[in-house]
């Protein structure tokens, strides 16, 4: 976590919002992320952003106060709260603090007390950075946009958590991650492992061009031949400092059965199968579905996600895809073929080009659902279905007939 601390201010006070905003200005690495007296405002930012503190005057009304405190714990339980109160009697810290405040300081605030409080916290919130995730993307076949998911999915989770994150393009020969930004980075994982030496957080921030966008992109070698350079060891140690340095790393995987694969696998918390609602699409994701296995993925963080979704031209059903994977699709992304392939030939993310393209929205609803999994502590899990229908129409793969006749 960076040295900087989000910071949140409900207050259903204006005078004594001003005055809390002027002492928060007063206190070096704090950032103002929102002031609002509104639950409901506050409730999307702690959903979609990543605050530290929450900042909570309880004077207006001490129960009401107190209730928000709660609220705010529910939704993001490992969030720091300061209550603010003229009430100095026991009864009262006692209450806020069983409600969820983790620094109690009185009104009229003293600024010292005030910056205490803030660096009992900061200290706290640095000693224990929350863990990295790593999502790996893999498509079904080419063509299903996993490699569009993945690119666009980094940058959303990077305007969520207002957090560089991480995009490796692990497709070596023919990836296409940078085309997406319109970017041809100098450097790749070639030149990473073709040092020689152990790869480190300095060689790494060397090679990784943060975009304007706050993705961190290391894409494929420029040389196809270069490929052959990399090694498993090399990708290990790269995802592990990569690891270290950003909250999310979004690999894009090829279909490829490579040790190289399975070394970003065996550590994966979430693993995104890219299909679309046809026969051939599915049946590849069945195989697709055994060969993660097979390479190390775990089969609970493996995930569907369905593309290109077109309700009235598909016979195969949701519904269908659900029975035969038996776990519930994860995502879904509506068809927007003209606007999603302009922005790829423009080199444009979706956001800048198309905010309002229905995959677009689709995607940042499935980065706020891995946010929100991440905040607390979750994993993704799939729960059971019945028996698949499809299986009669394509066969599916071993994992899935196996499950079929149980």
């Amino acid at each position: 976590m960076a040295s900087t601390l989000r910071i949140g201010l409900f207050s259903t006070e204006a005078d004594q919002s001003e005055t809390l905003r002027d002492l928060i200005a007063r206190v070096d690495g704090l950032d103002i992320a929102l002031d609002t007296g509104r639950w409901e405002e506050l409730e999307t930012v702690l959903v979609e952003t990543a605050l530290d503190i929450v900042l909570v005057n309880l004077d207006n009304d001490v129960e009401f106060g107190k209730q928000i405190v709660q609220r705010i714990v529910q939704t993001v339980p490992d969030i720091s709260i300061i209550g603010v109160s003229a009430r100095t009697d026991p009864a009262t810290i006692i209450s806020a603090m069983r409600a969820g405040c983790s620094q109690f300081v009185c009104s009229p605030v003293d600024a010292e007390d005030f910056r205490n409080a803030v660096e009992r916290i900061r200290s706290t919130r640095l000693a224990v950075p929350h863990a990295s995730w790593r999502i790996c993307v893999v498509g079904a076949s080419g063509g299903v946009g996993g490699t569009t998911l993945s690119c666009n999915l980094a940058m959303e989770l990077a305007q969520l958590t207002h957090r560089t994150c991480a995009l490796l393009d692990l497709d070596l020969e023919y990836g296409d991650a940078a085309f997406a930004f319109d970017c041809e980075p100098k450097f790749s994982l070639a030149d990473l492992c073709g040092t020689g030496s152990p790869i480190d957080r300095t060689m790494v921030e060397s090679a990784v061009p943060e975009l304007p966008c706050n993705v961190a992109l290391l894409g494929r070698p420029n040389v196809v031949a270069d490929a052959r350079v990399v090694t498993p060891e090399g990708v290990e140690q790269t995802l592990g400092v990569l690891g270290s340095m950003f909250p999310y790393v979004v690999v894009d995987l090829p279909r490829a059965y490579s040790f190289l694969s399975s070394v970003a696998l065996n550590d994966a918390d979430l693993v995104m199968i890219v299909a679309q609602l046809s026969i051939p699409s599915i049946r590849n994701a069945s195989r697709v579905f055994d060969v993660l296995l097979d390479m190390g993925a775990q089969e609970k963080n493996i995930q569907i996600v369905l593309n290109r979704c077109r309700a009235e031209h598909q016979r195969v059903t949701t519904e269908d895809v659900e029975q035969h994977f038996h776990r519930p699709v994860f995502a879904m992304i509506p068809n927007d073929y003209r606007r999603v392939t302009a922005a790829l030939d423009f080199g444009h993310p979706i956001m800048a080009d198309a905010p309002n393209s229905p995959a677009r929205l689709a995607i940042h609803e499935l980065a706020k659902t891995i946010a929100s999994q991440h905040r607390g502590g979750e994993k993704p899990t799939a729960t059971a279905a019945n028996k698949g229908l499809l299986k009669r129409w394509w066969g599916g793969g071993k994992r899935a007939a196996e499950a079929d006749k149980a």
